[in-house]
């Protein structure tokens, strides 16, 4: 269940990330415009909530089991272009009755979680991780190809960008872009339908999102079937980013116990077993 987690938590920000580049290739100057300016963007805050339920089987009894997952999110990000990114996650999940705070944070090289108090860090090439998702969403000649459908319509000041994305191609997509964040897992997962919104101010940002998501996944023989709606919300874009990080003292390196080495994704080892 554990492994499965980790993938599901993966696929959430892979396929947020790819649902933004998917909704930035429509050839409108409009969207070329929003394309752009959200890459130049060197700081970000969002808030993004997921709501899950997920189905698995239980043979013995014949019957269909049902976990209701809960988890809200605020992320800051800074110096995303400057090259020296700074990372900060505060997260509640409740998940089987517990309710899960954690803090997450990336400064110099290591990925530091503070869970309940529970105060663990280990060695992480953040930047060569985004890096990495980035070049796989910024593959132009094939995002438009992964739409069924894309539209735009007026509300007020701000368009709404919908869109809705075959999911036998957006599979082939997400599963080469999970590759560097999954490693070595032993994870499968069949997208069965993905459809959403984006919201654009007048000054060509995104400021809020929705999506609704069903997918399967699977790990050593357990199968589930997971419908997810998340929604988000992107604050201030385009404005400074104040961006505070705890205190790096009072955290257990994990490259102790795990031997990982500096620079890995953390695909394996503590990443494996974080949730």
């Amino acid at each position: 269940m554990k492994r499965l987690m980790t993938a599901l938590l993966a696929a959430v920000m892979t396929v947020t990330m790819a649902g933004t580049a998917l909704a930035a290739e429509d050839p409108a100057a409009l969207l070329e415009r929003v394309t752009q300016k959200a890459n130049e963007l060197d700081s970000m805050d969002c808030d993004l909530g997921v709501h899950a339920v997920m189905v698995m089987q239980d043979p013995e009894m014949d019957l269909d089991l049902s976990l209701n997952l809960d988890m809200m999110m605020n992320m800051k990000m800074d110096q995303i272009k400057s090259g020296n990114l700074r990372y900060k996650a505060d997260m509640a999940m409740e998940f089987l009755g517990q309710t899960e705070y954690a803090t997450v944070f990336y400064k110099d090289g290591y990925y530091y979680m503070d869970s309940n108090g529970e105060k663990i860090k280990y060695p992480m090439d953040l930047n060569s991780m985004i890096a990495s998702v980035e070049q796989t969403t910024a593959a132009a000649d094939l995002a438009p190809s992964l739409m069924k459908s894309l539209s735009v319509r007026e509300e007020g000041e701000n368009r709404v960008l919908s869109y809705v994305a075959d999911p036998a191609k957006m599979n082939a997509y997400v599963q080469d872009a999970l590759k560097p964040l999954l490693g070595s897992m032993d994870v499968g997962m069949i997208i069965r339908e993905v459809k959403g919104e984006y919201v654009i101010n007048k000054d060509d940002y995104y400021t809020s999102m929705n999506m609704y998501m069903v997918m399967d996944m699977s790990s050593y023989g357990e199968t589930l079937r997971i419908i997810m709606l998340l929604e988000g919300n992107f604050n201030n874009p385009g404005q400074p980013v104040n961006l505070e990080l705890p205190s790096t003292d009072g955290y257990s390196d994990l490259s102790t116990y795990y031997g990982t080495s500096r620079g890995s994704s953390g695909a394996t080892g503590p990443a494996a077993e974080i949730w």
